[in-house]
């Protein structure tokens, strides 16, 4: 996958934590559930603190440390009901030549602060399967820190996407659209294989050109909402590569986002047996939108 580490500061109305974030960890601590482990391109500052170094060693992955340059730090704020992110340093950008050797079978592009130049992503197009979380192409950084968000549509790059993960206000501003299924269809126009747009905890809409279906999301006393569209997004592609259909392992994935959010942290405490009972209960109310 391809993508910065961050460290998050989150705050809620009971306090605030400083805990290790970004795709890659959260991919990763996936992965390990599921009995895998994968590589990623991502950097790191010398800045990182050794206890965080030992975790990303823990989760298998192997970061560029950039001496002189500081680790991606957000502040997510939870209080009064809604998300309020912010950016107090961001590492250096992914570099074209850093990521030559990432197209392999199934490739994450999973940009966070526009860390992920144009060429880079372009670079990653001769992957078996190439996917995306275009958050980091939307968000714009104000002069307070505070991001905001943008209208952004690469044409060329979206026409390389077989799997495509993002929330639906991130889908309206990429296609214009305001209708999901119409938005998600403007996708597939250009090219974007399997197409998912996330509701929160509505669930997700699972796009596949001529068919369309709801995928429900599972019930869950939330700890942590961060890094759930992450996890998301790497459980679907895992059972994908695994030979899943696409309805199936959009339940799956929704199974497995709501066990992270029961943790604080890129961390699971449920079983795969949980994971499993959630995902069959999921896949039994899925229901069909189009098609």
């Amino acid at each position: 996958m391809v993508g910065h580490i961050a460290v998050d500061r989150i705050i809620t109305e009971r306090g605030s934590r400083v805990q290790l974030g970004g795709p890659p960890t959260y991919a990763s601590a996936t992965a390990r559930l599921l009995g895998l482990r994968i590589a990623a391109v991502t950097k790191i500052g010398g800045d990182l603190p050794w206890g965080f170094r030992a975790r990303l060693r823990m989760l298998g992955l192997k970061p560029i440390i950039v001496e002189g340059c500081e680790t991606t730090r957000f502040i997510l704020d939870y209080r009064g009901g809604r998300r309020r992110l912010s950016v107090e340093a961001v590492c250096e950008a992914i570099k074209p030549d850093e990521v030559e050797d990432a197209s392999r079978d199934a490739v994450m592009l999973t940009p966070i602060i526009g860390e992920v130049p144009r060429e880079t992503a372009l670079r990653l197009r001769g992957a078996g399967i190439l996917a995306l979380d275009p958050q980091g192409y939307l968000r714009t950084l104000n002069p307070d820190g505070s991001i905001g968000l943008r209208p952004w549509l690469d044409l060329e790059l979206l026409s390389a996407i077989d799997i495509y993960k993002s929330t639906l206000r991130e889908l309206r501003l990429i296609t214009g659209v305001e209708a999901p299924l119409k938005a998600l269809g403007r996708l597939h126009g250009i090219g974007v294989g399997e197409a998912i747009a996330t509701l929160g905890d509505e669930g997700a809409i699972l796009s596949l050109g001529d068919e369309a279906y709801r995928i429900p999301a599972y019930r869950v006393e939330a700890v942590d909402p961060t890094g759930a569209g992450d996890v998301y997004l790497a459980a679907y592609l895992i059972e994908r590569l695994r030979g899943g259909e696409p309805t199936w392992c959009g339940a799956f994935a929704s199974a497995t986002a709501s066990l992270i959010v029961e943790t604080a942290g890129a961390s699971f405490k449920a079983s795969s047996k949980e994971l499993q009972r959630r995902a069959h209960e999921i896949y039994g109310e899925v229901k069909r939108l189009r098609g």
